[in-house]
């Protein structure tokens, strides 16, 4: 094999990493929009009215549920903004969004935090 020709598959290879990449912050930046949306729609925006994670109805789905029917990646995105501290967990297992903490969260990140991290409209 040729050094050109090797170069080539490392480039191809090289490529599609990025393209992958690029496809699942898309798809993350997605799903946060619609855990942002169900928390509000829930008012769960502080310690005192946080919810169970069954009434966001967000669950992960089993293995045939993915099957038949189109992809819910929103348990991704919540354990997302739960890893970055957007999403608080409280003591009894509720879960609450903070908007000062997500506001800091994105103002501080990097450039994958601000794209994935909707700016807010307050």
């Amino acid at each position: 094999m040729a050094f050109g020709e090797t170069f080539r598959w490392i480039a191809i290879i090289v490529v599609f990493i990025v393209v992958y990449y690029a496809a699942s912050m898309f798809t993350i930046k997605r799903n946060v929009v619609k855990v942002i949306k169900v928390f509000e729609e829930k008012d769960a925006l502080a310690a005192k009215t946080a919810v169970s994670i069954e009434s966001l109805g967000i669950r992960k789905q089993g293995f045939l549920e993915r099957a038949i029917k189109s992809r819910d990646n929103r348990i991704h995105a919540l354990k997302f903004m739960v890893d970055a501290g957007v999403v608080s967990i409280t003591s009894d297992g509720r879960y609450y969004l903070s908007k000062k903490k997500m506001a800091a969260f994105r103002r501080n990140g990097n450039f994958i935090a601000r794209f994935i991290i909707p700016p807010q409209d307050n």
